[in-house]
């Protein structure tokens, strides 16, 4: 029998001291289907590899059209947060710029989302699905 002074485990309530990207990303994807009342959603899918990463994805859909899917950006993140490597749509070419924290990795993602780029596609999808 074993008694509470052998548990050698420490106190694990406490929470990470940065936000995971995984939430992140699963934040800024309900705001997306609110911002555009669900004409766009945003999936967030996260696996895992052989290192111990998660690989997450980060996909536009329009219902209206057959749910069409378009993959914005991919990122592998690390078991225990940071840093965070980021790739544009389907390709499989990893940005050298590590992104060192949460700071940065927002910072990021709100050049990701502003850029004429993704404007210009979900613009395109918000058309398409009214039509």
């Amino acid at each position: 029998m074993t008694d509470s002074s052998d548990d050698l485990w420490p106190d694990l309530t406490g929470e990470p001291s940065q936000k995971p990207p995984l939430l992140i990303l699963r934040e800024q994807a309900a705001k997306l289907g609110a911002k555009t009342s669900n004409i766009i959603e945003a999936e967030v899918d996260a696996y895992p590899d052989n290192k111990g990463r998660l690989h997450i994805r980060f996909t536009l859909k329009a219902p209206a059209l057959n749910g069409y899917e378009y993959t914005l950006f991919k990122i592998i993140q690390p078991i225990d947060l940071y840093p965070v490597y980021f790739s544009d749509s389907d390709a499989d070419l990893w940005d050298d710029n590590n992104l060192k924290n949460e700071r940065e990795f927002k910072q990021y993602l709100e050049d990701v989302f502003k850029s004429e780029h993704t404007v210009n596609i979900i613009r395109s999808l918000i058309a398409q699905s009214k039509n």
